[in-house]
């Protein structure tokens, strides 16, 4: 049985991403760089429901949007029978964990947040009729005080090259600051993170719209190109999961401090 799935699991992944179908079932390293940037995780699925556990009467509120690095649901099909961000080995490893555990330490009355966007945002902004409001309004009830947005790579690579069709209703770049826009509680602190995976044009146009002023935008490229750091499915183990929870950890604590010093 378990020789089946993980044959079934190498058809799935080489008709995803035929670079990485021979070694992402173990996690074992490849010393082609250019082979951890594949992400062989198909967006649909990933999640049954979004997570909306807060209680709006305490703080620090803290947000995390993403996809399945923040969170993957069971999918047994593809091999993935955990709850929590892919590919950590224990929830308490995922970065939304550890930063929630280094918040907490600090701050312990600090709630959190959590909304996946894999669908409703990588793979439909793009789209006629998609908005911010027929997605997330139990999010912007939240009102948080500081949100990491940390996505990007499901976003169909045709639109990096320019190539999508129909054209895009929009740009990444709109649909980032109206989803900036929509969920500010008037103070919002955002962190808006380049993915794990590169992709150039996507990391200019998060760049660009924190250039204007909506968030501070958070580089990581010293932490995705390591070879190290990529694990199951080519996402990060517990090691890039920990890195990547330590460098948004800093920046929000940060905030979370500055403001707290004014008071």
């Amino acid at each position: 049985m378990k020789k089946q799935r993980k044959d079934t699991m190498k058809k799935i992944l080489a008709s995803v991403c035929p670079a990485v179908a021979a070694c992402v079932l173990c996690g074992c390293p490849n010393s082609r760089t250019d082979r951890f940037q594949e992400n062989p995780v198909p967006a649909i699925g990933q999640n049954a429901e979004d997570v909306r556990s807060f209680d709006p009467g305490k703080g620090p509120r803290i947000l995390f949007v993403g996809n399945s690095i923040t969170l993957h649901g069971p999918r047994p099909e593809i091999g993935w029978t955990n709850n929590w961000g892919m590919a950590a080995s224990a929830a308490e490893k995922d970065y939304v964990h550890l930063v929630r555990d280094a918040v907490r330490a600090r701050y312990p009355d600090a709630q959190c947040c959590l909304m996946q966007v894999a669908d409703t945002f990588e793979r439909s902004f793009f789209k006629d009729g998609w908005s911010c409001e027929a997605n997330w309004s139990w999010a912007k009830e939240f009102r948080p005080d500081a949100a990491i947005l940390f996505f990007g790579a499901n976003v169909p690579q045709e639109y990096d090259a320019g190539t999508l069709e129909p054209a895009p209703a929009r740009s990444f770049a709109d649909a980032l600051e109206a989803l900036c826009g929509y969920l500010d509680s008037g103070s919002t602190a955002f962190f808006v993170s380049q993915g794990f995976y590169i992709r150039p044009a996507l990391d200019a146009e998060k760049e660009a719209v924190c250039g204007r002023g909506t968030g501070k935008y958070v580089d990581i490229s010293a932490i995705r190109e390591r070879a190290d750091v990529h694990g199951m499915y080519n996402h990060p183990n517990d090691l890039g999961m920990e890195l990547i929870a330590g460098r948004f950890a800093g920046e929000l604590l940060r905030e979370l401090d500055s403001r707290k010093s004014a008071e």
